[in-house]
């Protein structure tokens, strides 16, 4: 068995090479077969088989003819015919005509469309049924043998059988291809997005900090021989940022290690936690002014976290380019929607900071901007950014109100 499977599988490689041999060895059969019985009827002396030559010539014509029947399988089957209807005529029995055009038929039924089929069967079988009719009873005044019909009609279900299932077969597995390359696709776009959030939330917990650090770490250095105690506080603000940071570095790494059962359940910063903020940037030095009509509104944890992340980040922005620039936090309703905006002016000149920043302008990775926008949009809302007529900034954010609030 174990030889046996490099033939095989070299005879599935070359199905031309199968049809060669099947023809072959029935044409060889269909005539050593008959030659052998005829030798044995008269060596007993009993009655002879009547073998003729245009038996053995129409075997031979059909034997080469199946072994086109996969690649040429229409003119296997016209050529088989034609050698049925022959030996009808001529009522020679003792060939492959019969058994070949019920293969020959098989083949085609199996390779080409299924009407095709069908028309080609009716087509054959009426001739073959007609020929064997009448020349049977111009011989011998009695029916012919339409048999073969029957067997025209059997190959052609088994073959169209054997063909559907094939084509289901072709259909589930291309059907499983695709479902597993989208399922391929979705789990790449899922880790790609998973890796947008995870650096759009470090981003968030670690450049405010960081921009915190860099500002008055220079002006610890810009103050430390003049202003002693000026130069403390500012080391003070880089130790609690540095703190701070830690923590909640240590906090988003915790969250990555945990599976999604044991993630935990304390709320996202909001709209209400803008005052932690505004503090935070009055005590680096930045003046910061909020402006608010009416309550604080009721946002989504989405739009509320979008809002939160977006002042936090205008605010860094403002501390890294704008160091000591005046800055407004607008808190207003428009219809269904909150508007809020962060403007600052341009800064001061005489600014401890500003003084202390070296004389080129601070390089952002502008990933800020980026993960800002991609909140506002998660959340529903639209964002604005752009410079004002006086050389400030402003940052302008559209989000949902929640149904409360309408």
């Amino acid at each position: 068995m174990i030889l046996g499977r490099p033939v095989v599988e070299r005879l599935r490689r070359r199905p031309s090479l199968v049809d060669a041999v099947l023809g072959l060895a029935l044409g060889a059969a269909f005539l050593l077969v008959p030659l052998a019985v005829a030798a044995r009827l008269r060596h007993k002396g009993g009655m002879d088989l009547d073998l003729t030559a245009v038996d053995i010539a129409l075997t031979v014509v059909c034997a080469l003819a199946l072994t086109q029947v996969r690649r040429l399988p229409l003119v296997a089957l016209v050529v088989t015919s034609v050698a049925n209807l022959v030996a009808m005529i001529g009522g020679w029995q003792v060939n492959l005509a019969q058994f070949g055009v019920t293969l020959a038929m098989f083949g085609y039924a199996l390779h080409e469309p299924r009407t095709r089929a069908v028309r080609a069967a009716a087509i054959t079988s009426v001739l073959l049924g007609i020929t064997s009719v009448l020349s049977a009873g111009l011989r011998t005044g009695e029916w012919g043998r339409i048999d073969v019909v029957l067997w025209l009609w059997t190959a052609t279900a088994v073959a169209l059988a054997i063909a559907s299932r094939r084509a289901t077969m072709v259909a589930l597995t291309d059907r499983a291809l695709r479902a597993e390359e989208t399922r391929e696709e979705t789990a790449r776009r899922r880790v790609a997005e998973d890796r947008v959030r995870i650096a759009r939330e470090l981003h968030d917990v670690i450049a405010h900090h960081v921009a915190v650090i860099s500002v008055q770490s220079g002006v610890a250095e810009h103050l430390i021989d003049r202003d002693p105690a000026g130069a403390r506080e500012a080391l003070h603000h880089v130790r609690g940022s540095a703190r701070s940071v830690l923590a909640e570095l240590q906090s988003v790494l915790g969250v990555l290690r945990q599976d999604e059962t044991a993630l935990p359940t304390a709320p996202a910063p909001g709209l209400a936690d803008l005052a932690g903020l505004v503090a935070t940037a009055r005590a680096l030095g930045t003046p910061v002014r909020v402006e608010a009509s009416g309550p604080t509104p009721t946002l989504s944890p989405a739009a509320g976290s979008a809002a939160y992340r977006l002042v936090q980040e205008a605010l860094t922005n403002v501390q890294k380019h704008a160091t000591g620039a005046p800055t407004t936090v607008r808190v207003e309703t428009s219809g269904d929607h909150l508007l809020l905006t962060v403007t600052n002016v341009a800064p001061p000149r005489t600014s401890p900071a500003r003084a202390a920043d070296p004389p080129h302008e601070p390089i952002g990775s502008g990933l800020g901007l980026v993960g800002m926008r991609e909140r506002v949009l998660a959340a529903g809302g639209t964002l604005e950014v752009g410079p004002t007529p006086d050389s400030g900034f402003r940052v302008a954010a559209l989000l949902p109100l929640t149904v409360e609030d309408r």
